[in-house]
């Protein structure tokens, strides 16, 4: 879905609750609040009246919005339509400042947006990954600032041991990613990550040589390759989490730089929904509908 088609499809607020509307509730209006269907439209005599609604029985006003990620917002509903296109559509992300030009917003308007969407974006959990299925985990993060002076740097440590954030993931061939940011990579928290994220009688895990893995052996079936001699070894690579990974880190690079620790999780549920609805040209109507079947 691009911008001419949004533009052309929801012209207008009223366009954009009409369709909220249809999706909610079909062809019978009921209050959020209480249930009852008995309510009716109030007259849009004055400003945010446009799709409010009056219950007969617990008196409550309400709008379609309620409880979903446009909840509450004075921001018109055409411009967050517009945004979630923007979202999926950037195939290394988008920053707040990126959207507010885009969209005529303010800089916190636009953070707002992206923040409430990757919120949503991050309930929406999938089926079990099964079949073949591939873990590893990564690091997000700068460089340390270089010393002024050459003889006060240290060498820059890469990979494990790092203080960058970590990111475990586990990714079905030819199917879905589950990502998510770890406090530590132990092999009891990687075995409880993978017990969350994977069927494990009906799967076999392909890792590399890390003895945090070993754990998960007595588990399910597990096969290691060793990356300090070869990178594919027949059928056993994690290079399906690999790429997955440097999608992650292009969107990193590429558009935001720095992630706060505390939102860093919203960040990586962002690519982890993007890259499972990678092929799913209905991408957009399937984010926009399900927000509002709550």
């Amino acid at each position: 879905m691009n911008l001419i088609e949004i533009m052309e499809r929801f012209p207008d607020q009223e366009s954009c609750i009409e369709h909220l509307e249809r999706v909610r509730w079909r062809s019978t209006p009921c209050c959020l609040l209480c249930g009852s269907v008995s309510v009716k439209r109030k007259k849009e005599n004055g400003l945010g009246r446009v799709g409010r609604w009056h219950c007969k029985d617990c008196k409550a006003s309400f709008k379609v919005t309620h409880g979903t990620v446009f909840h509450g917002t004075k921001i018109p509903l055409q411009k967050w339509f517009l945004a979630l296109s923007l979202i999926l559509n950037a195939k290394k992300g988008l920053s707040s400042y990126q959207l507010q030009r885009d969209l005529d917003l303010n800089q916190k308007t636009a953070w707002y947006i992206l923040t409430r969407i990757r919120a949503e974006m991050s309930k929406k959990g999938g089926a079990l990954l099964q079949g073949i299925v591939e873990a590893d985990e990564t690091y997000i993060g700068g460089r340390p600032r270089k010393e002024n002076k050459k003889e006060d740097r240290e060498p820059s440590k890469r990979g494990r041991g790092t203080d960058k954030t970590p990111v475990i993931g586990v990714v079905e061939r030819g199917g879905k990613v589950v990502a998510e940011v770890s406090e530590n990579l132990t092999g009891r928290r990687i075995l409880e990550f993978i017990k969350r994220a994977v069927k494990i009688e009906d799967s076999g895990l392909m890792t590399d040589e890390y003895h945090a893995y070993h754990a998960i052996g007595r588990e399910m079936k597990h096969q290691i390759v060793n990356h300090q001699e070869q990178f594919v070894d027949g059928d056993v690579h994690t290079n399906t989490i690999e790429g997955f990974w440097s999608l992650l880190k292009r969107a990193w690079y590429g558009s935001h730089h720095h992630y706060q620790t505390g939102y860093t999780p919203l960040y990586v549920a962002e690519r982890c929904y993007i890259y499972n609805y990678r092929n799913l040209e209905t991408i957009f109507w399937k984010f926009l509908n399900a927000s509002v079947l709550v």
